[in-house]
């Protein structure tokens, strides 16, 4: 990853607030997952990290933890979010009088048996009160995590619902790349959004696990950043804006937090073998679903329109042969392809719930 020195305190400062003088480098809060693919079935565990004192908060040190009143959420590759933190437990050592806190964070899991892009979300809502002043943090954390039938990067190459919004009520940010199945020294690019809308001009920082150097950016008209990925490691992306927003007793100043983790991989053996039908396998909602019909029409795929009506939409009202894809998302539903692997055939997936 291509790294430059550095910002100051200060000029950092400026950058990150617009029109509230502010303290910019508190904690922050992120989350990981313990792998980028797995197989359907499989437990994804989610640490849910909060700290990095040292590098003017741009390392991956632990201090503190995240509140007792966030929450962890699961988004669907249909675009269903769903509240896990009931499966949130602490994985350290809590602190005695004579020892601190050891491996200070908590984890939560989910499993799937449906392929497809989850997204994790961590989202908290505190107030600090200062002697003279009070502030309102809002803090958003995505991680993410591919479910495939073949566990392997080629397998989930194409997944495109990584970049989902998710926490439209605060700062998010949102890859523009597939970030379970990126590799070294690719040309990526993240977008800033705060409140659903790009946001311009404002300080990102990109900072690689094993190490904590930092590359340090700032986005353009639209809330992007644009950048090559480093060597196989975690990496964590944190922006910090914030605003005059107040509530009159309550607080003076909103401060926005969101963080994005990714992990490069290094590119895996292909595995041998030449698919064994130019025709994909459609599943729905997670299971195979029968497709007679189907047929590749100049890279398009097609099915005959009973098959949509039976498995996507009970009131669709298309004949003959149609586009499989089109025809689908004009239902609402979500779709996404999974290119073939060695000896087995491609995949497209549908969801509808």
């Amino acid at each position: 990853m291509l790294l430059k020195k550095k910002l100051v305190g200060a000029a950092l400062a400026a950058v990150l607030t617009f029109g509230a003088a502010v303290p910019v480098f508190a904690h922050d809060g992120w989350s990981q997952t313990s792998a980028p693919i797995v197989a359907p079935n499989q437990v994804s565990y989610v640490e849910m990290m909060y700290g990095n004192h040292s590098n003017e908060h741009k390392s991956y040190r632990i201090d503190g933890q995240w509140g007792s009143t966030s929450k962890v959420f699961v988004t669907t590759p249909s675009g269903v979010k769903s509240d896990i933190t009931g499966t949130r437990f602490y994985a350290g050592e809590p602190a005695t009088a004579e020892t601190p806190a050891l491996n200070n964070y908590f984890v939560a899991s989910f499993k799937s048996s449906i392929p497809g892009a989850y997204i994790i979300s961590t989202e908290s809502d505190s107030v600090f009160k200062g002697a003279e002043a009070a502030s309102r943090t809002l803090r958003s954390a995505k991680s993410f995590v591919a479910v495939s039938d073949i566990p392997v990067i080629e397998r989930v190459s194409a997944l495109k619902g990584f970049a989902k919004q998710v926490s439209p009520d605060r700062a998010e940010l949102v890859p523009g790349f597939n970030p379970a199945a990126v590799t070294p020294d690719e040309a990526v690019s993240i977008q800033l959004l705060l409140k659903g809308k790009p946001l311009a001009d404002t300080a990102v920082d990109v900072i690689r696990r094993s190490n904590s150097e930092a590359t340090e950016l700032k986005t353009d008209a639209k809330g992007i950043v644009t950048f090559k990925t480093g060597a196989a490691d975690y990496y964590l992306v944190r922006a910090k804006p914030s605003t005059t927003e107040a509530k009159e007793g309550e607080y003076s100043t909103t401060n926005y937090e969101a963080t994005l983790t990714f992990t490069v991989q290094n590119k895996s053996i292909k595995l041998p073998g030449t698919a064994s039908s130019v025709k994909p396998l459609v599943y729905v909602n997670g299971s195979v679903a029968a497709a007679s019909s189907l047929a590749i029409d100049q890279g398009t795929t097609k099915v005959d329109a009973d098959f949509i009506k039976k498995n996507v939409d009970a009131a669709y009202q298309g004949k003959g042969l149609v586009s499989l894809r089109s025809a689908a998302e004009a239902a609402g539903a979500a779709v996404e392809y999974f290119p073939a692997v060695g000896g087995n055939q491609a995949a497209v997936a549908i969801y509808t719930k």
